[in-house]
């Protein structure tokens, strides 16, 4: 239950918060949390790998109905579109609300809300998210066409952007699989394999060449 005196309902209230070792500024973050009634608050240290264990624990902590709290948007996300995918994907999905705490954005935001004001940015992240499934769709078409135009029939056109590979890596760092990601977006999972890969492994060691055996010089008898 939400701590007594919490001017909140009794749903579950997880607070979330990434930390940079560089930064000197987190604490303000971390007293925000503290004051907003969260059952739980856990604390991630930002890594240049891109990984966030502590996030997808808190997610797991939560269920239909529940609030994850945040401090600024910029705390789940580096990026809008990277935003739009996790209120689509792993809140909406679930109907997990959020709750954040300070900048345009702060207040409680519910999919399920009774409000257009409640739910608009779950709304603006089911646009996007659509708009994205019909470009890629549309892209495909359009690679197929000009793949017939030229003699070439079936196969697959490279639709691997950088906005879908964008989307595609924050996916992939939330723990989905290549075969879901592909799914989701419409495109090969080959393809999308081959576009994930770091290019430092696109090429395996070449096998060692085996040297030719030199004739021995014939004995004296």
């Amino acid at each position: 239950m939400t701590a007594p005196g919490s001017p909140y309902d009794n749903s579950v209230r997880i607070g979330y918060a990434r930390v940079s070792t560089r930064a000197q500024d987190h604490q303000a973050q971390l007293d925000a949390l503290d004051a907003a009634h969260c059952r739980q608050v856990l604390v991630e240290t930002a890594s240049t790998r891109g990984d966030r264990p502590k996030l997808t624990a808190a997610l797991e902590l939560l269920h239909a109905g529940d609030t994850l709290v945040i401090y600024k948007p910029d705390r789940v996300a580096r990026s809008m579109k990277e935003l739009l995918v996790f209120l689509e994907d792993q809140l909406h999905a679930r109907g997990i609300n959020l709750h954040i705490l300070t900048g345009i954005c702060a207040g409680i935001h519910k999919p399920a809300g009774a409000t257009i004001a409640d739910k608009m940015l779950f709304m603006v992240a089911a646009m996007a998210a659509e708009m994205e499934r019909d470009l890629i769709r549309e892209r495909t078409l359009d690679g197929l066409r000009a793949a017939a135009a030229q003699g070439r029939r079936g196969g697959r056109p490279i639709t691997v952007t950088d906005d879908v590979l964008a989307i595609a890596q924050a996916r992939q760092a939330r723990g989905e699989s290549v075969t879901t990601i592909a799914r989701h977006l419409g495109i090969g999972r080959s393809t999308l394999y081959r576009a994930l890969q770091p290019a430092d492994i696109e090429h395996a060691a070449a096998p060692a060449v085996p040297q030719p055996r030199t004739a021995s010089a014939p004995q004296p008898k």
